[in-house]
This record gives structure tokens, C-alpha cells and sequence, in this order.
């Protein structure tokens, strides 16, 4: 059993990349008349691709296995009971974790669009006057690094404090923001900012 489950995806590996290899290159059946349509033999280059991905499965497979040993053997040394029951719970609650956590992570379009509707408000605020945008002004996209960290800690927080928002802004200009827009379009905008993680209907 411990063959066929090294061998047999192996040599399935190697068989399929073959024959796409074969099927990638329609042409060759025409310069040998004799051979089959579709089909040649298999060049050396062709032959040692698909030996060697077929290699990296069964050892894999082998690695697998013998990890797979040495957890038992570990467990029943520490005097567990029915080791391969524990370790079937382990890998059934990594699995849930590992789904719960894909799950709750925010699709690419939603982070795009956080990160887009945070660029807005700074371009709005303009704290550094540095009109984005505008033919006499800095391109628009400007503040794209600041409104990355802003759109990760609203990700994480749901949310960002005066606090954070000066923070970010001092790591990135080395200047903090309340004397460029005043304390209250500071509070402001970190509402404002904040507003962006709430439901559309919230809002």
C-alpha cells in the first residue's frame, strides 16, 4: 500500500506532463511520417522533465510518510493513547482553522476598494498642499502609501484613532498632522476614514 502510494501519483505525474508536452508541439508528427498523429518519442530534455517532477512527488509522498511515522512514534513514547485518532483531530481542527481564517479574509476587490476610498479622503484633505491630481500638482496617486497603512490598520482594527492616523503620518513626512490641518479636520477625517469600514447602508 505504501508503494502504490508512492508510485502510482508519480507515475501519473510524469504520464500527464508527457503527454502535454507531446500535445504542445502539434508540429513534430509532420516532420516524422512514420509516427503516430500527435505522438513521438519522447526527446531526452522531455523525458528527464516529466522523471523528475514525477520524483519530486513520490518524494513527497516519501517525506510524508515518514513524517507521518515519526509523529506516531513520538506520540506513543509520550504514552498517548490511540495516536492516530489525536492526530486525525489535529489535522481536522488545522483544516477548520486554516478555512475559518480564508473565510474571514477580505476579498482583493474590497481591500481595492478601502484603499481607493481612503486615497479620496487624503486627496480631499491635501494636509501636505500638494494639489494631487492637478496639472500644476503632484501626480495623483500621491498619497498611495500613506492610504496603504491607513486602509491595513482599518482592515485589522475596523477602524483608526487621531492617534494612529498621526502616527502614519509622522513615519511617513516626519511631521506630525495637527498643525497642518488643525486638531478638529484631524478628528475629522479619522471619522471619516472610519466610516469606510461600515456597511454601505450604515453609512
Amino acid at each position: 500500500m505504501r508503494t502504490g502510494y508512492i508510485v502510482l501519483p508519480a507515475a501519473f505525474t510524469a504520464g500527464i506532463v508527457l503527454i502535454a508536452l507531446q500535445r504542445g508541439t502539434p508540429g513534430a508528427a509532420a516532420e516524422r511520417p512514420t509516427a503516430a498523429p500527435g505522438w513521438r518519442a519522447p526527446s531526452l530534455r522531455e523525458g528527464a522533465f516529466s522523471l523528475a517532477l514525477g520524483g519530486i512527488v513520490a518524494g513527497s509522498a516519501v517525506a510524508g510518510i515518514r513524517l507521518d511515522r515519526g509523529i506516531e512514534d513520538l506520540l506513543r513514547r509520550r504514552g498517548v493513547r490511540a495516536p492516530r485518532v489525536w492526530m486525525g483531530l489535529a489535522s481536522g481542527a488545522l483544516t477548520l482553522m486554516v478555512t475559518v481564517l480564508d473565510e474571514r479574509a477580505p476579498e482583493p476587490s474590497e481591500v481595492d476598494d478601502l484603499e481607493e476610498g481612503v486615497l479620496e479622503l487624503l486627496i480631499e484633505a491635501d494636509p501636505m498642499a500638494l494639489a494631487p491630481g492637478s496639472p500644476e500638482g503632484t501626480p495623483a496617486d500621491e498619497y498611495r502609501p500613506e492610504a496603504e497603512a491607513i486602509a491595513e490598520i482599518l482592515h485589522i482594527d475596523g477602524g483608526i484613532t487621531t492617534a494612529q492616523l498621526e502616527d502614519v503620518w509622522e513615519q511617513w513626512f516626519d511631521e506630525p498632522l495637527a498643525p497642518l490641518l488643525g486638531q478638529e479636520r484631524v478628528t475629522a477625517l479619522a471619522a471619516a476614514l472610519t466610516a469606510l469600514t461600515s456597511p454601505p447602508s450604515a453609512r
